[in-house]
């Protein structure tokens, strides 16, 4: 894992437009996504790409004076229905199927709530490191893009630098997303339409017109996994997926992380509008919720009162979890595009000494010793018993993911804490990673600034 310093962005284009809007559409509706997680051959290969892509983060840290505006809906909301399969992605990632263009092409997508730009891979000589090569898209195929002028007025007004650049023929807005391990992805801006195929019976596709994503067409290295597909933002910025879209969905979107080991036939989805009216037996307990804090980025950020192992809060300073809204440092995020999670050192290091004291495990090393502080063995081993871990969110509401969540079995025999440290003066907040998100139902209300969290069977959130 690289050093987490500050991410680059440069020309990402906030680019005012229409929401779309469902016409004469009036009964509650949803729109959903399944979930696709790569399946790789070993669990040391799991781990080793999990480590890889968690450099790749597309958010950055920077501070920037995001204003959200939410408009007040109606009880209108439908549902993006999109499939599920298990394809051969090379990267410990999960990916959403979305339909881009007229006529529509499906193309593989990360679903990424600490970023907002979505893009997408428009170059055909760029194919992931895969047996499989996977769809890009096209934009001479499709009759519904249009391009963002460079010189526009929109442009000018959301760039993020005094100069303006421009895309080849087109004149269009160019914007550049670098990520930490060097990737980056550069192209002109469009506006696109993704086809949505309603989850409540109705046979006819709704549309989302208009919508401003990236056309990748520079992206380095040629090789990485996520720039073979994209990435489908839905943080906070009015360019996310997620904003972009409020109107059709009602401002609530969820998804519920099956285990990354299980096989990849299990599915689940990343559902737009509320599951909840319409069913919750997924769910093993209440949904609990908390408030969506503002912070320095357009990322999700919660409140943390304290981190409690075996019942009993540990030691942590209350400047472990503040932001300074000044620098934009510090907070912690919601990330479904990590999959390990990250404590400022402070925070780090109180954690581990707790649970090195609690784990009375033989300690143990791996190939990579580097890679992680505590591991231990675990042959012969049919149950392990492990302390239990709560991360006390706002109000008092108690996350707590279960062992299977936090230790990762990297080698065969050897069990590993899956927490890492934050590099001093990255800038970076805490990480809430996916893998401790595992099997636990997330609901994002982009309306009420509020998350709701429970332990659930990702294998029926359908």
């Amino acid at each position: 894992m690289r050093k987490h310093g500050l991410v680059f962005l440069v020309f990402i284009l906030h680019c005012l437009l229409l929401l779309p809007h469902a016409k004469g559409v009036h009964e509650s509706l949803k729109m959903e996504m399944k979930m696709i997680h790569k399946q790789l051959s070993s669990r040391h290969e799991m781990i080793q790409a999990l480590i890889r892509v968690d450099s790749m983060r597309a958010s950055s840290w920077q501070y920037k004076n995001t204003s959200y505006h939410h408009r007040r809906l109606g009880a209108s909301n439908f549902e993006m229905p999109i499939a599920s399969g298990a394809l051969d992605m090379g990267a410990a990632l999960y990916f959403v199927e979305v339909n881009v263009g007229t006529p529509p092409q499906k193309l593989l997508m990360v679903p990424d709530t600490g970023s907002d730009l979505v893009w997408v891979n428009c170059n055909p000589k760029i194919r992931s490191a895969t047996t499989k090569p996977l769809p890009t898209f096209s934009p001479s195929n499709s009759s519904s893009l249009s391009y963002v002028a460079c010189q526009s007025r929109d442009c000018r007004a959301v760039s993020l630098t005094p100069s303006i650049a421009c895309y080849g023929s087109q004149k269009a807005c160019k914007y550049t997303q670098g990520y930490l391990d060097g990737t980056t992805t550069s192209g002109p801006y469009m506006r696109e339409t993704i086809t949505l195929k309603p989850s409540n019976g109705k046979a006819n596709p709704l549309k989302a017109k208009s919508l401003l994503m990236g056309c990748g067409m520079e992206n380095q290295p040629a090789q990485s996994p996520v720039s073979s597909a994209g990435v489908l933002g839905l943080g906070q910025d009015f360019t996310s997926f997620a904003q972009q879209t409020v109107s059709l969905y009602g401002g609530k979107f969820s998804f519920c992380l099956r285990d990354y080991l299980e096989p990849a036939t299990v599915k689940n989805s990343l559902v737009f509008g509320n599951i909840l009216q319409q069913s919750s037996k997924f769910l093993k307990k209440h949904v609990q919720y908390t408030p969506i804090v503002k912070g320095g980025t357009s990322n999700y950020y919660v409140g943390i009162e304290g981190i409690t192992m075996n019942g009993k809060r540990l030691p942590i300073s209350s400047n472990a979890w503040k932001i300074d809204m000044n620098s934009g440092k510090g907070g912690t995020i919601i990330d479904s595009g990590t999959s390990l999670t990250f404590f400022t050192n402070e925070a780090y290091g109180v954690i581990m000494k707790a649970l090195s004291a609690a784990i009375t495990y033989t300690r143990a090393t791996t190939k990579d010793p580097a890679q992680f502080d505590l591991c231990f063995n675990t042959s012969g081993v049919k149950k392990l018993e492990l302390p239990t871990f709560s991360i006390v969110f706002g109000g008092g509401k108690e996350f707590s993911p279960p062992s299977q969540n936090y230790v990762l079995h990297v080698e065969e025999g050897v069990g590993c804490v899956g927490f890492k440290s934050i590099s001093p003066g990255s800038g970076s907040p805490n990480i809430i990673g996916n893998l401790l998100q595992q099997n636990f139902f997330f609901q994002y209300d982009v309306q009420t600034s509020v998350l709701g969290f429970a332990p659930a069977d990702c294998a029926v959130h359908n």
